[in-house]
């Protein structure tokens, strides 16, 4: 078994399910004030350290999205590359085959799989739909709406840069809609490219829509697990839940849910937030 499909049974925090802190943004926000290191191994280490001390989450969440993102931020040359061609997919396939970008997410990897101790780590990677979206928007561009098969054609450029990850400490992958309706999500089929590669590695793949329920196709092969808003209407396998603003105030998610993921607010009171990190079992 893995050390993700044994940790959702036996959280590392000792907690009675898994819960799983996102909060890369807050600790940007609150702990460094400015960008995450990702470039700069020893103070990657030093901040995913910070945020496991604060939070104690029972999976560590890597940004990819984000390591890229900061990668265009500082190189003028990139967006300008990327914002080259017009055709739809351009700007993400410039992106993900960035020699500089994925060396960074290679040495960034290895530096946080340092701080983890036997909690799992997980990259997490926008559907391709919505990374299709992100990356015109880096370039500079109107990303309109991507079309069924544009994002089919993201998923292969996905699967492409994840293959970077070979041989890494890599415990898991989360595909990740955020806050999309459930009627404008990725076709599952766009994520095959994704998942296959995924089996390969031995990763488990959980998909996050935090707008819909678990489940909202069915079953999916390749697909261990689903996170979503509410419980599904029907069960067909492993589900947790995206926990909303309401979980900061106290609510408390479902019983039901297998795992709990918490997105920390940005602008949150560090102390309130602290304490209702405490009062989560």
């Amino acid at each position: 078994m893995s050390r993700l499909m044994a940790s959702l049974d036996r959280p590392p925090s000792g907690r009675e399910r898994p819960v799983w802190f996102d909060a890369t943004d807050y600790g940007r926000a609150k702990v460094l004030a400015g960008a995450v290191p990702w470039s700069s191994p020893a103070e990657l280490v030093a901040f995913f350290g910070k945020l496991q001390n604060m939070f104690r989450s029972d999976a560590i969440l890597v940004e990819l999205a984000d390591l890229l993102a900061e990668r265009v931020s500082g190189d003028e040359g990139l967006r300008t590359a990327m914002a080259a061609r017009s055709r739809p997919g351009y700007a993400l396939r410039t992106l993900l085959a960035d020699e500089q970008a994925r060396a960074t997410a290679i040495e960034a990897i290895r530096a946080v799989a340092a701080t983890r101790g036997t909690v799992p780590v997980l990259l997490t990677v926008p559907a391709p739909g919505r990374w299709l979206e992100q990356a015109a928007r880096l370039a500079l561009s109107d990303p309109g709406s991507p079309d069924p098969a544009e994002a089919e054609v993201a998923g292969v450029y996905i699967a492409d840069f994840l293959r970077i990850f070979a041989g890494m400490p890599v415990d898991g992958l989360i595909v990740n809609e955020g806050p999309t309706p459930y009627g404008d999500l990725t076709r599952v089929e766009a994520h095959r490219p994704v998942l296959n590669v995924a089996d390969i590695y031995g990763w488990p793949v959980l998909v996050r829509a935090d707008s819909g329920v678990a489940w909202p196709y069915g079953t999916v092969p390749g697909v261990a697990a689903w996170l979503g808003s509410a419980a599904p209407d029907k069960p067909n396998g492993r589900w947790g839940v995206v926990a909303g603003a309401n979980f900061w105030d106290g609510a408390e998610p479902p019983r039901e849910a297998g795992i709990v993921l918490a997105a920390v607010p940005v602008d949150a009171d560090p102390a309130g937030v602290m304490t209702r990190v405490r009062a989560v079992a």
